[in-house]
This record gives structure tokens, C-alpha cells and sequence, in this order.
């Protein structure tokens, strides 16, 4: 979960800053990193994904700073999606076993369609704000 979630997406954006940035190879740019609600509150029955979704988070607020806005001209932001049908829908195993009733009850909560999901990610880049 980490190594996808959260080592993935900071390899990621190492690997097309350089691209990217205006001291280097680039015209500056947007980074959307998809993250989760699960990463804006602590959630336990999902504990390994809720600190990889918090990493990204922290790390988007960070490469967001003006310190490095104002150098590379890239902007970075997060976009803190909620349950969509095709999570749920999936096998989904609590941390701790106790926590497994939470987890199926997840399955009739409201869920966004995946379309819904990507057309608010396309608002979110047309709005094209840092941070």
C-alpha cells in the first residue's frame, strides 16, 4: 500500500519534474496527485491506507510550497477523492479483524461513480490552483 500509494507517486513526480520545471527542462506546469477523504481524517479500519493517503497529502502541501512554485513554476495539488463504486465493490480486508464488520457495511454507504470522480478531477485542474 505505501510503495503504490505513496513511494509511486513521490517517484513519479521526481521522475517529470525535471521536465517540467523552468530552471530546467520545462515551461512549469500542474501535478494532480489523486489522493482520498481517508487521507484528510484518520480512519481505523483502513489504517496502512488512510498513512499512505495522508503521505500524499503532506508530500502535495510540501512540492506545493511557494518556495519551489516560485523557482520551477509547477504547480502541485491534491485531489481528495471519496468512495467511488469500484472501491467498494472490491475485496476490502480491515487492518485488525474487529474492524471487519465496519468494512461491509462500507458496500451500502453512498458511493460516486468513477465518471463522477473524473469529471470533478477535470473541474479541479480547470481551476488550476497550487496547493
Amino acid at each position: 500500500t505505501i510503495n503504490t500509494n505513496l513511494t509511486g507517486m513521490m517517484n513519479t513526480c521526481a521522475t517529470v519534474l525535471p521536465y517540467m520545471d523552468k530552471q530546467q527542462l520545462g515551461k512549469g506546469g500542474l501535478i494532480v496527485n489523486v489522493t482520498s477523504v481517508v487521507g484528510l481524517d484518520p480512519s481505523p479500519v483502513f489504517c496502512a491506507y488512510s498513512a499512505s493517503k495522508f503521505g500524499v497529502i503532506g508530500f502535495t502541501r510540501s512540492l506545493a510550497d511557494p518556495l519551489y512554485y516560485t523557482q520551477n513554476g509547477v504547480a502541485v495539488m491534491a485531489v481528495c477523492c471519496g468512495p467511488t463504486k469500484m472501491f467498494v465493490d472490491r475485496e476490502l480486508t480491515a487492518f485488525l479483524s474487529y474492524g471487519q464488520p465496519f468494512v461491509d457495511r462500507l458496500r451500502t454507504a453512498p458511493c460516486q461513480s468513477v465518471t463522477i470522480c473524473a469529471k470533478n478531477i477535470v473541474k479541479a485542474i480547470e481551476c488550476t490552483e497550487n496547493g
